[in-house]
């Protein structure tokens, strides 16, 4: 556990804290210091009985009883502020969780693209929810655990010097230095090991989570005995170092209860060596004993508390590293300027170059150019990996590409997310629904008042209406997670149902009626054109199944990164370029 490490993330948990959590810990303070007081209570009054009324000839049971009901009084009192520091420490903790997990997630929200392509979604999930777990249990060690250790010891240490001789006191404190020395050198020769199996329980995290996403092609391949074995092997991997692990941890468990063994055999030799030379009293012994046993048990604490804050650390400072990554390009702030264009397009691009930050030498857009007018419907076609869904992630801010983009009159890096979402709706092939109802689903993104006639609506210009009508709980039935409760061709025309609420300035179709049934995607492609009419929307279409394209003003073919041909449906088809060989199934 390095220092640096352990106050840089003290340090950023404290500043989770608002002002009235920053007064309680304080007041934990306080209370944490009256009951390390309170502890010692008992082995002084044990002395005081022994000394004052157990060591006389005649035995009064009447003069006990004031020195008994004062340590039930004291015991009873410690408890009390203990489930009153246990409180407010729980309190603080959950409110600290809540605001943890709000701030991860909205980093997680704000990262790049690159960051998800690089990390594996069960990694990051199973990261997420270990490394939040680690951060709050370090702020609940540290409160509930270490410092009342720590006052704990301060007190009996106290005590031991006020009550004994110095002949006993400082024997005694030798069990500290040795007991710190042991743990100190667990935490060492341990904190590789618990980064290693940190990372392999993440890595574990993705693979479940990727082979639950594959159940139906491992099923298909029956790759189930491939798939086990590959699991076991990690498995196996994880468990010889979870082993070495525990067997290093054991050999230091032993170490530790040597050192108080000895130490207490040591005490109880001295102190009774010392009271049958009249040094000290009878009740002194038991004093000495009593408060070595004080000083013992949160040293024992120590031992634990050092090496879980160590291994909370470590989850801590990986959990602030996830709080801390850099926000997408599009989630900057806005510093400079860039020049903007006046033009009668609504979408201009001009010498575009597009690669993934990742792969830098495949220039996917190269040099590209496009003017698309106001109120046009625009399609896209292509094969597989000509540069679609990177001109789509362009004119989005999605990614990052060099050159001049131009949506509205405005250049696109004057644009927030937030101007984009106003001026751009996005259906995706596969779409994004939330475990919620289905009407939560339709409004989902609208920043305005919608009312249940608008949604009803928007369901029937989607052509779901009867079918959502047709539920027990109508609008009000739940979405699973992903809408798996739903088909495909349900799950596109919700998230179509959508668009026709925002009525965008451009609307971006991406395979969004790849799922539907012919009927279905007719009438879907009236009322959308019909909404192209009437807010003069620009709607920009990729589809494979061309069909969808008929009845567009203009449809541009990309190959490699650039225009190939374009012009309208049928010209295109009789022209015999690629278009025409996608058409008629010579080119995929």
């Amino acid at each position: 556990m390095k220092k640096n490490n352990l106050s840089s993330v003290l340090k950023k948990i404290y500043k989770l804290l608002d002002k009235r959590q920053k007064l309680r810990f304080l007041i934990i303070i306080i209370i944490m210091i009256i009951s390390a007081v309170l502890a010692q209570m008992t082995p002084k009054a044990i002395g005081w009985l022994t000394d004052d009324i157990l060591s006389k000839d005649l035995i009064s049971f009447e003069k006990v009883i004031p020195f008994l009901i004062f340590i039930l009084i004291v015991n009873v009192a410690n408890e009390i502020i203990k489930i009153v520091r246990r409180v407010l420490v729980e309190d603080t903790a959950t409110r600290t969780e809540k605001k943890a997990r709000s701030k991860v997630i909205k980093s997680l929200l704000m990262a790049p693209l690159s960051y998800f392509r690089k990390n594996m979604t069960g990694n990051i999930h199973g990261r997420l929810n270990r490394c939040l777990d680690g951060t709050i249990k370090l702020v609940k060690l540290l409160f509930m655990d270490f410092a009342p250790a720590i006052f704990n010891s301060i007190a009996a240490i106290i005590t031991i010097f006020i009550t004994l001789p110095i002949s006993l006191a400082l024997p005694m404190m030798l069990v500290i230095p040795i007991g710190v020395f042991i743990v100190l050198k667990q935490i060492k020769s341990q904190k590789g090991i618990r980064v290693e199996l940190l990372n392999s329980k993440s890595e574990m995290d993705g693979t479940i989570v990727e082979l639950i996403n594959g159940i139906e092609v491992i099923r298909i391949c029956d790759s189930l005995d491939f798939e086990t074995n590959r699991f076991d092997d990690k498995s196996e991997y994880l468990r010889a170092k979870e082993m070495k692990h525990h067997k290093a941890m054991a050999l230091f468990d032993c170490l530790k209860f040597i050192n108080q063994a000895v130490f207490t055999v040591l005490v109880i030799g001295i102190s009774t060596y010392l009271a049958t030379k009249n040094i000290i009293s009878v009740g002194s012994v038991l004093t000495a004993y009593l408060c070595f046993n004080q000083l013992l048990k949160p040293l024992e604490e120590l031992h634990r508390i050092f090496d879980e804050v160590s291994e909370c650390t470590v989850l801590a400072t990986d959990f602030f590293k996830m709080t801390e990554i850099e926000n997408d390009f599009s989630y900057l702030p806005i510093t400079e300027k860039s020049k903007d264009k006046d033009t009668d397009e609504i979408i201009n691009m001009e010498n575009i170059t597009f690669y993934y930050p990742e792969s830098e030498d495949k220039v996917i857009l190269d040099n590209f150019n496009i003017d698309i007018d106001k109120g046009t419907y625009l399609g896209i076609a292509g094969p597989s990996g000509c540069g679609k869904s990177s001109l789509i992630k362009s004119i989005c801010k999605l990614e990052k590409a060099t050159g001049t983009i131009i949506i509205d009159n405005t250049n696109i890096n004057n644009l927030t997310r937030k101007d984009i979402s106003k001026m751009i709706a996005l259906v995706p092939q596969s779409p994004f629904l939330i475990a919620g109802t289905i009407y939560d689903n339709i409004i989902y993104g609208i920043d305005r008042e919608v009312s249940q006639e608008e949604v009803e609506e928007a369901a029937k210009r989607a052509f779901i209406f009867d079918y959502i009508d047709n539920l027990p709980e109508k609008f009000n039935t739940m979405v699973s997670e992903g809408g798996n409760n739903l088909s495909g061709g349900q799950r596109q025309r919700i998230a179509i149902a959508r668009i026709f609420l925002r009525k965008p300035k451009i609307l971006i179709l991406d395979e969004a009626t790849s799922a539907l049934d012919n009927t279905s995607e007719k009438h879907i492609q009236e009322e959308i054109e019909k909404m192209k009419e009437e807010n003069n929307t620009t709607i920009i279409a990729i589809a494979h199944r061309l069909t969808t394209l008929k009845n567009c003003d203009r449809i541009i073919v990309l190959n490699k990164g650039h225009i190939e041909e374009e012009g309208k449906f049928d010209d295109l088809i009789v022209k015999g370029g690629m278009f025409s060989d996608m058409y008629f199934g010579k080119l995929n």
